[in-house]
């Protein structure tokens, strides 16, 4: 996340390009083609990620926001849930199962998300590249293998509360922007202020 968290400050301020994410990715990475795959990922979430116009017409309060833990961590998953439609059904389904229970085990988020994806071996790939995006954003925590707890957060700025209600309409463009939608599995993850 610290990756992405410098791609999109770089993306914001114009300061960006795939040579500069290539050598973000090599602080973290070695060898070419995986470097070459974080360049790729850097890329779709931050400068080809649906969100990153509203992040751009906002860039200073953004900018501002990720100084704040909470901000922080609802921007970086809302960059990721706009971006794969995958995380934003994972992250929709832990969020119904957290409204009835404290732990959620991976056997569960398998079953349910077989049923759209099929039970290939693509799914827990898939899933074992989004459960730890959202891990390290903050907002899942994993206190042993195979269980996951929710990490509620507090926006702190409105961009932050903005961009995670831009994530969420991506996915629901047919839903009212008028309405509030606080009992969706989505919003689950949101303490109230």
């Amino acid at each position: 996340m610290s990756l992405l968290e410098m791609a999109l400050t770089a993306v914001l301020s114009g300061d960006y390009s795939r040579e500069y994410f290539a050598e973000l990715a090599a602080t973290e990475y070695n060898g070419q083609n995986r470097i070459a795959k974080t360049v790729t990922a850097i890329s779709q979430l931050t400068d080809q990620n649906p969100l990153i116009d509203l992040l751009r017409e906002n860039k200073d309060e953004v900018l501002l926001a990720l100084r704040n833990r909470a901000d922080r961590t609802l921007i970086l998953s809302s960059l990721i849930i706009a971006k794969f439609e995958f995380a934003y059904d994972i992250f929709t389904l832990l969020g119904k199962y957290f409204h009835v229970q404290d732990q959620v085990v991976t056997a569960l988020i398998t079953q349910k998300m077989s049923q759209k994806y099929g039970s290939n071996r693509s799914l827990p790939n898939a899933m074992n590249c989004a459960l730890p995006m959202f891990i390290e954003a903050g907002i899942l925590h994993r206190p042993k293998i195979g269980f996951f707890e929710i990490r509620k957060v507090a926006p702190g700025t409105a961009i932050a509360r903005r961009a995670f209600d831009e994530a969420f309409f991506h996915w629901n463009p047919n839903l009212s922007r008028e309405l509030p939608y606080p009992s969706h599995p989505f919003y689950k993850y949101l303490e109230e202020v």
